[in-house]
């Protein structure tokens, strides 16, 4: 576990299948939630959970195996506890269950279109469900289904960027800066952890209708929702609106072909005043990480031609005109670029 970005030891419990499977199963069936009141007996779980005597020893055994559980004596006998290192974890559960789930969601595309993922892109492209998921052909036009398939993506999205959030804020200094438009900002959630830790910092998301829509009441709760705006875009190739001396893309760009990136580059630099900044926070390529993949790094690895060299938005950034570019690595659960421009 990493002491600056402690949320990373919930890595320990996504590393395998059948382990982070079971897991599911234990939040899914309310295991968990019994057991964060205290020990309980086989017994007493066997009462209160709908399994049968069978399927609850395999399940406990399971999490015992993969270190969820840990068995611990009372005055009535043995009972069942979690672990020192599972408590720990889930002090993050809210980012666990969305990695738990957007793996298990994902799963079969690469169980059955793994050879077509290596081999046959644009086939792999057109089967897996990694892009019916995320459809953002259905953020346009208002319908209670629409909201449905697009705030679904977004719940993922939001919790990853919660904490990745942190790691950026950790690493760059936004005090410098008091207007920063989030290009792609989806729920707002970026802006929101870097307006709690600046209070002088105003920001504005820019995205598709129906992600504005649902990250505006995501964010209407929030003490700082009055320094955080909204505004609509329905195309690629509309222009970056002015008035800002930060303009942030973070995990956004990899979704963008290179074309489109250099546009969304090109039209940064015309929006920002001289002395403005550009800041890029995104994934490094997968191909030469130094350990194997865990099954909760599944959806990033389906992912894996999308992600880029940071020397490719160096020379992105330069073409666009950018000078004073600057490259850091920020090493979460895959490495990400953190890098930054000035016009």
């Amino acid at each position: 576990m990493s002491n600056r970005y402690p949320w990373l030891c919930i890595e320990a419990f996504l590393a395998d299948f059948t382990g982070a499977r079971a897991l599911s199963s234990a939040f899914e069936l309310g295991l968990v939630d019994l057991l964060v009141a205290g020990p309980q007996s086989p017994a007493q779980l066997g009462a209160a959970l709908p399994l049968d005597a069978r399927g609850l020893h395999l399940l406990l055994a399971m999490l015992r195996a993969h270190n969820v559980l840990e068995e611990t004596a009372t005055a009535e006998g043995c009972a069942v506890a979690l672990s020192s290192g599972f408590t720990e974890a889930l002090a993050f559960r809210d980012l666990l269950e969305a990695r738990l789930y957007f793996a298990q969601l994902v799963g079969p595309d690469f169980l059955h279109l793994a050879t077509a993922l290596f081999a046959e892109p644009d086939a792999f492209f057109r089967r897996a469900r990694l892009f019916e998921l995320f459809s953002y052909d259905r953020c346009f036009e208002r319908s209670q289904a629409n909201l449905d398939a697009t705030a679904r993506w977004m719940r993922i999205t939001t919790a990853l960027t919660s904490y990745e959030a942190l790691a950026c804020i950790d690493a760059f200094d936004f005090s410098r800066y008091r207007r920063q438009l989030d290009v792609g900002g989806n729920s707002g959630e970026f802006l929101l952890r870097i307006c709690r830790a600046h209070p002088a910092l105003r920001g504005t998301v820019l995205d598709l209708p129906l992600v504005c829509e649902i990250g505006a009441a995501h964010v209407a709760g929030e003490p700082e929702a009055a320094r955080i705006a909204f505004q609509k875009t329905r195309s690629r190739d509309e222009l970056l609106p002015a008035g800002h001396d930060l303009i942030s893309f973070k995990s956004m760009l990899h979704d963008w072909p290179d074309a489109d990136m250099h546009r969304f580059l090109t039209r940064a630099h015309a929006a920002l005043p001289d002395g403005g900044s550009i800041l890029i926070f995104e994934r490094a390529r997968m191909e030469q990480l130094p350990q194997p993949l865990s099954w909760g790094q599944l959806p990033l690895l389906l992912f894996f031609r999308s992600y880029r060299d940071a020397g490719d938005y160096e020379r992105a950034l330069a073409r666009a005109g950018f000078r004073d570019i600057t490259l850091q690595s920020v090493q979460l659960e895959t490495p990400f670029h953190l890098i930054s421009a000035r016009k």
